[in-house]
């Protein structure tokens, strides 16, 4: 880019893109995710490239958005691990609470609760977070997304695979389950 051409986003991304992506990971981006930190960081680019005024560098004023971003990812991550726990705290406390059942029952409820939080807990963190956001909070689909910063079609496609993953591990567990128990339901 020759000084004084005004910055278009196509050549600030062929030029920076791998900057941002080393920098990135630098500041903690986990290999999963950091295709979606540059995504992420160029779509604030486009949105501010008009307030770019060249008085400090390029490379400068991108890695203050890459770092805005990396850091916005942990604080959601840390939000959405401390609703998982959050959530395995009150399926145990209604466990508790329901004295009155069976102790077949509460732990079974128990199992339940610890299934799902640990299906939660391996999903990838922006899976996890769409999963968690609309699924465990009630979310609607567009509001998740407009909380993540993604695209509404990249939210349903990830909510898509998460639900699909979500079925085949109950599945899988039904399947374990009625091979152990020879059967049986219940």
């Amino acid at each position: 880019m020759a000084r004084g051409e005004p910055l278009s986003l196509g050549a600030v991304y062929r030029e920076h893109a791998d900057f941002v992506w080393r920098v990135a990971r630098r500041l903690g981006a986990s290999e999963v995710e950091l295709e979606d930190v540059v995504h992420d960081v160029f779509l604030v680019v486009h949105r501010r490239l008009r307030e770019y005024d060249g008085r400090a560098a390029i490379t400068t004023w991108l890695f203050h958005i890459t770092r805005g971003v990396v850091s916005n990812r942990r604080r959601g991550q840390r939000r959405s691990d401390r609703r998982r726990h959050s959530f395995a705290l009150q399926a145990e406390a209604q466990g508790q609470a329901r004295a009155s059942a069976s102790p077949e029952h509460q732990s079974e409820r128990l199992r339940a609760a610890r299934f799902v939080q640990d299906f939660i807990g391996q999903l990838d963190a922006e899976r996890r977070a769409l999963f968690e956001l609309v699924e465990v909070d009630g979310l609607k689909v567009a509001e998740a997304a407009r909380q993540l910063q993604i695209n509404q079609n990249t939210a349903h496609s990830r909510l898509r695979s998460a639900r699909a993953a979500f079925r085949a591990a109950v599945a899988a567990r039904l399947q374990t389950r009625g091979a152990e128990g020879g059967g049986r339901h219940g």
